[in-house]
Order: C-alpha cells, then structure tokens, then sequence
C-alpha cells in the first residue's frame, strides 16, 4: 500500500505514493474537505452537497461509486461507517491535521482551501466553501505565527524568517507577517531588509486597502530606523531582551578564519565552515555571505535525511520563488516535475531509475545556472541534514559548476556543517579540499578574550565584568556565551557575582544533553563523578570511586575528551557539569559524594 497524503489545501492532490504525486477529482476533493471540517455527516446530506439535482436514489448511488473509486485510488477505505460516514483516523489529510493542530500540516505546500475548484453546480456546497475558506485561513495564518513564535523563541531565526514568509504568501496584507518578518531581519542583523519589508507594507496597504499601517507597525519601523531593539516576544515572565544580546553585533574571535575565507574568495574556491554545534558556524557564514554582496542562504533541515531529494526540493522552490519569469526548456520542466509536480503534466517517479538520475541531475544543474547566475553567493546551512539523494545530487553540482565559480559566472558556495553528525562529506569532499579545490575552515570555541569581546559588545557593563568567569562556565562556545547572558539577564542575575550554580540556560542544556546520550555506560558513570567531584579528579580516585580496575577507565577517559567533553582532568566547561548534575538522581549524587569524600553510603551501586 503506498503512503499517501491527502493534501487539500492549494492544489488538491495526494502525494507521496510511489509514482508522485495525483490530483484529485474535484467531488472527490470536496467530500474530504467536508468531512475534514465537519466531521462525521449522514450520507443523505452528503449526496444532497454533491449532487443536488439528482434523485436522492441516484444522488446515494453517485456517493457510493465516489467512494468506491476513492477506494481503489487510496488501496484502503478512505471513510468508515453505514448511514453516516467519517474519515478513517489513519487517514493523512493536511486540512484535518491543520484544525487539530498537529505540526505536520505545514508538510503541504498550503494555500487556499480547494484552490482553483468551484462548484457552481452545487449552490449549497459552493456557499460552504465560501464561508469556510476565510476561516481555513485564519486557522493557517494563527498555526504559522504560533509556529514563528516557537522557531523565535528556541533561536532558529533562519527557520523562523521562512515561515513568516509563508504567512505573507497566504495573506498579502497581513500586517502581524510584516512585522514578524521585519523583526526577524532585524534580528537577523539585515537592517536593511527588515526596512525594506516597511516599504513593501506601506505600498501594499495603499493599494490593496487604501489604508496606512498601524501604530504598532509603524513604531517598530521607528525603533529599527533608530538601530533600537525590536519588541521581544510578549511574555509576563520575562523583561524585553536587548537585540545586542539576542543578536550580538561583534562577530568575536574569528578573524583568522575571516582571512582565510577572504584568501578563498579571490582565488574562487568554495568554502566548508566545520565545528561543533553552537561554535558559531551560520553567524560566521551569513556574515561573510552579506559582505560579498548579493547572496541567498538555502538551509537542510533534521527532517530531510529520510526524504528523498528533500533538501534540494525545497531549494529548487525558492530559486523559482524568485525569478517567477524564469523560461525553463520542455526536457527540463519534465525532469524537474519530479521534484516539482507543479511544472509537469505527468507523473514521473522520485527518485528517478539509476539510468535516468544523470538526465535528472543535469535538469538541476540547469536550473541552478539560469536562476542563480546574478548572485555572489549561495550559502547552504546545515549540510549535516541533507538526505543521501540531496547529497549526492549537492557533490554533482560542486563538481560541474567548479569551473563556473573559477571564472565567476556563477556565486560561490559557502557550505556550514557539524562535524559531530557529518553524515555526506566523508572521503570526497576531503579529497576535494586535499586537491587544493575547496577551503576547509574548522571552528573552535572563542578564546577567554574573545569571549570579553563577545560580551563587551552587548552593551551590558554586568556581562563584561563577569566574562571570565562566564568563559569558563561555557568553554567559550559562542552559543553557549549567548544562551547564559540571557539567562542572567532574564533572571535578574547581573547584579553581584556571577552564580556558583547555574542551570544549563535553553538551548545549551539540549545540545549538551544529546553529546552525553551518545557516551558508552563507562564514560557516562566517569562524566558522574566529575561532575559531583566539582575539582579535578585523577583516574585513580575515578576508579576508587566506581569500584573499578583503573585500566577499566582508561578507554572511557579517553572517549570524554575526543567527545571534546573533557579537558585535562576536568570537562571543558563547567556546563557540561551542570547538565550531568541536573539528572543526577538525589540517591546516586549521595553516593558518589560520600566516596569523593572517604565516608561511604550504604546505597545501591551506580547505575
């Protein structure tokens, strides 16, 4: 049985099978959109909807063959039920989905409820429609701002920024999108941008409205005018956070790397920024990006890696999003219609047979020449995500268009990955950095300086003074600098001393807590002690500690520090500690605490 996915709004159609996407016949497509609403309804009125001037015998017979089909179509019953009829609950619809709440909607491509399809025919389904379209978009566009809202919140402004967007597309003249999108930018760093989306507010609500924007919008356009901080998301616990600290205007600490990336630049080789998670790689990346001139950051995302062609669909997308007058040959629009069903009138299955991927591949490579020539640079964030098509696809394209970014006639590109989930590069983007083909930059934390500076440019005198010890506690992680500064500001911890304890601050905690789970049980129980020991502790009062030969712990104390969660005898900072602390059991820290200590408590072994 194929896995399909009824989509309804937009086009209707259903996606996902093995041989691509299908569109729906229109009563088809009504009847799911109705009972997607509605909910279960007696097949009576269902056949009175849909065909209204037909004999109710002949009315409930047309319902039965439609259902029947829908059968066939979908290789499982589409509805349950005898004299009133509901979806089956396995049943993926994006409509229902949507008025559930479920995140999974926003998978469609979205768009107006049964878009394009009318039912003159039908006087009381049409009328239905009709009122129920307005409320479908505001169910959309409330879905989407909460979603914004969350990416803002957790610091994923790239993802934050493409969802605004897409609020804007659903309703051109939706001031609370200008904003978001303004205050993004903004926080972004791209100042320009955020203002040159006020513009585009002001011209559109002119002549769509013949109306000015609001106090609201107008104020934050003042504040961004002025450089000052744009309102931060409304919430009674928390004061207003300063942009300087959200967004830190110093890129600190990089100007080795910001040379090399220069060195790259003239003589016209790509570029692969590498490092651990929150060192720091996409602010490095869009910083150099904007100061080249004109640039588009494409992104992968954690849930491409099980979707063919994913990460590279939606960046095909985005090159057609902006050159809508974009003339593509026949054979292309055809192989690109895998990827994108929209530009064909057939069906052709993705991922395309091993003898016809080449033909595939060089569709793209056509694409990306004719949409991307007027850039100077395309940033790809996030490599470590791409699915292994998007991969294989991505190692083509740098290989055919090397001599394009030689002589300029095509942007260069600016690759960011992690190297603790390297999933693609392996040996032959090595073998292309070894060729002297590609520049290879590997980030490291911030030295303690660096750190000063980080801090210094947040205006806060109270971080500037703590910033030794706020290097320490982080280990110089920019992110990790971030994330504490805010934690300290939010909880009114600047004044006195920095905290002897401090929890892991957001998104910190996550990202330390993910590093832990992948240790050996070993490792895991050595990371403990060193935790609730606070000092540095040698391998032999480790093993005392365990209960344990000390040669057993040599391969764990090895694995901590290439996990670059240890240094010397000692993690490399102190949040590491806090995170081991805060899921320590009370039971378990006694323990060790008493052994650290020469008294010994009768508790249970660690576990």
């Amino acid at each position: 049985m194929d896995d399909w996915r009824i989509e309804l709004l937009g086009r209707a159609r259903l996606s996902g099978g093995r041989n691509g996407p299908r569109p729906l016949e229109r009563k088809t497509a009504a009847l799911l959109a109705y009972l997607s609403l509605e909910g279960e309804t007696a097949r009576g009125k269902l056949a009175g909807l849909l065909w209204p001037e037909s004999r109710e015998a002949t009315a409930r017979n047309n319902l039965s063959q439609l259902l029947r089909r829908l059968r066939e179509l979908l290789g499982e019953p589409g509805v349950e039920g005898r004299e009133s009829v509901r979806l089956r609950e396995g049943l993926r619809v994006d409509v229902r989905e949507l008025v559930r709440g479920e995140p999974s909607w926003a998978a469609s491509p979205g768009g107006e409820l049964l878009a394009e399809l009318s039912y003159d025919e039908c006087d009381d389904l049409e009328d239905w429609l009709r009122a129920t379209r307005p409320r479908v978009l505001l169910l959309q566009q409330k879905s989407l701002e909460a979603r914004v809202l969350l990416e803002e919140s957790e610091g994923r402004l790239p993802s934050a920024l493409e969802v605004a967007q897409r609020m804007l597309l659903l309703e051109p003249t939706s001031e609370e999108a200008f904003r978001l999108l303004m205050r993004l930018h903004h926080q972004l760093g791209n100042r320009s941008a955020a203002l040159q989306v006020w513009r585009q507010c002001e011209e559109v609500l002119e002549r769509e409205l013949g109306t000015r924007p609001s106090t609201a919008t107008r104020q934050l356009a003042n504040d961004i005018q002025k450089e000052s901080a744009p309102p931060a998301i409304p919430s009674p616990a928390r004061r207003a956070l300063p942009l300087a600290v959200v967004h830190p205007p110093v890129l600190a600490g990089r100007e080795p790397e910001w040379a090399r990336m220069e060195e790259a630049w003239e003589a016209r080789r790509p570029i692969f920024v590498v490092g651990p998670p929150g060192v720091g790689k996409s602010r490095l990346l869009v910083d150099f990006a904007r100061s080249r001139g004109r640039w588009l950051m494409l992104t992968a995302r954690p849930g491409d890696f099980d979707v063919p062609y994913a990460t590279h669909v939606r960046g095909m997308r985005e090159m057609l999003r902006r050159n809508p007058g974009l003339v593509l040959e026949d054979w292309v629009r055809r192989e690109l219609s895998r990827a994108l069903p929209e530009l064909g009138d057939e069906a052709l299955p993705l991922p395309p047979p091993p003898e016809e991927k080449a033909r595939f591949f060089a569709a793209v490579l056509h694409l990306a020449r004719l949409a991307l020539r007027e850039l100077d640079v395309l940033a790809f964030d996030d490599a470590q995500y791409m699915d292994s098509g998007s991969s294989e696809l991505s190692l083509y394209l740098l290989a055919q268009l090397q001599d394009d970014m030689s002589a300029g006639r095509f942007p260069l590109i600016i690759l960011s990955q992690r190297t603790d989930e390297t999933l693609w590069s392996g040996e032959r983007i090595r073998q292309v950095v070894d060729a002297g083909l590609a520049e290879w930059i590997q980030l490291e934390p911030l030295a303690p300086q660096a750190v000063h500076t980080l801090l210094r440019g947040m205006e806060l005198p109270a971080l500037e003074r703590m910033s030794g010890d706020i290097a320490r506690y982080t280990g110089g992680n920019p992110l990790f600098v971030v994330e504490t500064a805010r934690h300290l500001f939010e909880s009114n911890a600047l004044e006195g001393e920095f905290p002897s304890g401090l929890p892991p601050p957001g998104r910190a905690r996550a990202i330390i807590q993910k590093r832990l789970a992948r240790l050996s049980p070993e490792a895991f129980r050595l990371a403990q002690v060193l935790a609730v020991a606070r000092v540095d502790v040698g391998l032999d009062q480790a093993a005392a500690v365990l209960r344990t030969p000390a040669e057993r712990l040599v391969d764990a104390w090895r694995e901590l520090e290439e996990a670059a969660l240890v240094r010397g005898a000692w993690f490399s900072h102190d949040l590491v500690g806090e995170a081991l602390l805060a899921e320590l059991p009370s039971s378990v820290r006694e323990l060790l605490s008493g052994r650290l200590t020469g008294r010994d408590v009768p508790v249970d072994p660690v576990t």
